[in-house]
């Protein structure tokens, strides 16, 4: 087995104009604020989407971004450390003797936005529910991406009902899928909430020649625990014995599951077979992604699935399974193949299908192509505004 860790560029979205001296955009003067538990940056998963969003307004507002982490954000990104009001005495008191700061600085920093958007947020935002709530706060929307919910579903009960309110004081809350829309609304019944698919961006005008001479699989996903690549290596295994020059790629950052990954390899005697690269650049996905043979996804739960309509964009077949958003956009046996989680012997079929069957494979993509094109960035933020009754 191969493990290879590339060098990760930090290529930080500039999304302050006036710094970045873009005059050509002078007209956008409103200004719309990204709220951020970690420094933005081009990459993948929630990063996209806020540099995707953040691109298709700047005609209208002029986007900033506040990062609420610990981590300290490149210049151009704004910093305020908001802590989480987490329930014990302690912990409380130390939130509440940061909380009239944060209020006036917060208060500070909104000043002069048409609205304020925080992304994969949690209880730590509630210093700016308070704010909206009194009204001196712009329109505050709440954009949630699935780790995020799944982490106030198996928080405490202090956190899930706090979370439960800021969803209700906000003024949207926008879910990337209609299945994570059904979840948020388990949590925040009277909190109003809407489905806004992502978009994606475009792959490069030019891709690299052909990575490995072999045919290859290639898995494009965090390494946790819900993404599946256990049921992966287990249908990858049983295909290798039908097509055994078959090679298989898994990309995505470190994750708390990659030491049970790299052992389910060894255990499955794939060593030979299956590569790990570790946090790729993402203008070099695209080059893995477009050469595959197959693009192979075997989540048990995904609230949207980028890489997905990735994989249609350079029309490279996808054989997936049937979880969260993916089912909204993806029809089986038409834009792909998909079938049920945790069925590593019906996943491996799926995939020797698509490489048996080459032209029919090819029609599915092409099918994939054309509904994909349509996941535009400025098609989300079109969306983002009608949701939240924007007005340039």
């Amino acid at each position: 087995m191969c493990v290879r860790k590339q060098r990760v560029v930090n290529r930080s979205p500039a999304l302050l104009p006036s710094q970045a001296g873009d005059v050509s955009r002078a007209a956008a003067t409103a200004r719309y604020l990204f709220f951020a538990p970690w420094p933005v940056q081009s990459g993948s998963g929630v990063n996209n989407v806020v540099v995707g969003l953040s691109e298709a307004m700047r005609d209208e507002y002029q986007p900033a971004i506040v990062v609420t982490g610990w981590k300290q954000p490149p210049p151009g990104q704004l910093w305020i450390k908001l802590p989480s009001p987490s329930f014990g005495l302690r912990s409380f008191a130390g939130f509440l003797l940061t909380l009239l700061p944060n209020l006036v600085r917060l208060r500070r920093i909104t000043q002069g936005a048409i609205a304020v958007n925080p992304h994969y947020f949690g209880p730590e935002v509630f210093p700016l529910a308070l704010l909206r709530r009194v009204r001196i706060l712009p329109k505050l929307i709440l954009s949630t991406h699935g780790a995020d919910v799944s982490a106030i579903r198996a928080s405490s009960w202090f956190d899930r009902n706090l979370y439960s309110w800021i969803c209700r004081t906000a003024d949207l809350v926008v879910a990337c899928s209609h299945s994570l829309a059904s979840e948020v609304k388990q949590i925040s019944p009277q909190a109003n909430v809407v489905a806004i698919w992502n978009g994606i961006s475009s792959p490069p005008l030019q891709l690299g020649k052909r990575p490995i001479p072999e045919p290859y699989l290639v898995s494009i996903a965090a390494f946790v625990e819900k993404k599946g690549h256990d049921v992966l290596l287990r249908a990858f295994q049983q295909a290798i014995r039908t097509v055994p020059d078959l090679r298989l790629i898994l990309i995505g950052g470190k994750g708390p599951e990659l030491p049970a990954i790299e052992k389910t390899v060894e255990e499955l005697g794939l060593r030979d077979r299956v590569e790990l690269i570790l946090d790729l650049p993402h203008e070099a996905v695209w080059n893995w992604l477009s050469h595959a043979e197959c693009f192979v996804h075997a989540p048990r739960e995904e609230p949207f699935g980028l890489a997905v309509l990735e994989a249609a964009l350079v029309r490279t077949p996808v054989v997936t399974t049937d979880v969260g958003g993916i089912g909204e956009y993806l029809t089986d046996d038409v834009d792909g193949l998909s079938c049920p989680p945790d069925d590593s012997e019906r996943f491996a079929d799926l995939i020797l299908r698509t490489l048996r069957d080459t032209p029919a494979a090819r029609k599915r993509a092409d099918a994939f192509f054309e509904k994909a094109a349509n996941f535009t960035w400025d098609a989300a933020w079109a969306a983002y505004k009608r949701a939240a009754k924007l007005i340039a």
